[in-house]
């Protein structure tokens, strides 16, 4: 018989709602776009993003002792954590391609060998498709941004 399925339209799925994905929703490009600037941080690419990276500081300075980072490399995370979180707020999208190199390294070598080999591999890939997804979300909402036409002003 020539029945056709229907679907019932998905809504938005939000900043993180499909993680494991690396194509972003096209209505969720949209709607970051549209309404950059109304979104508050915890709703836009570059406001979760910048989150996430304070998060990374935290995370990073409350378990430094356990994954045998010193106080000093532990403020070089920081400086570099927060200071990319400030320009992906800012809307630089050489941030968010450098917070993906950084990420990728970070969590590579800690699959691999570098910083504690071998802790909790499933949670590190956890932890970089989430961060990959929203960094990756934001650099390609401020990508649309920059080859927007300028708005005229009245």
């Amino acid at each position: 018989m020539g029945t056709t399925a229907t679907t019932a339209p998905s809504k938005p799925k939000g900043v993180m709602g499909s993680w494991l994905w690396w194509k972003p929703d096209p209505r969720e490009l949209e709607r970051q776009v549209t309404q950059y600037a109304s979104l508050n941080a915890f709703q836009s690419a570059r406001g979760v993003s910048a989150i996430l990276c304070v998060l990374t500081v935290g995370v990073t300075a409350l378990f430094a002792q356990w994954i045998h980072l010193s106080a000093t490399a532990v403020e070089i995370e920081a400086v570099i954590w927060l200071s990319l979180g400030f320009f992906m707020y800012r809307g630089h999208r050489w941030a968010f391609v450098l917070a993906m190199v950084l990420w990728t390294y970070e969590k590579g070598s800690m699959l691999l060998g570098g910083i504690s080999p071998g802790r909790a591999p499933i949670a590190q890939v956890i932890w970089w498709m989430a961060y990959m997804n929203a960094f990756y979300l934001g650099f390609k909402v401020e990508g649309i941004r920059a080859s927007a036409p300028p708005a005229r002003a009245s």
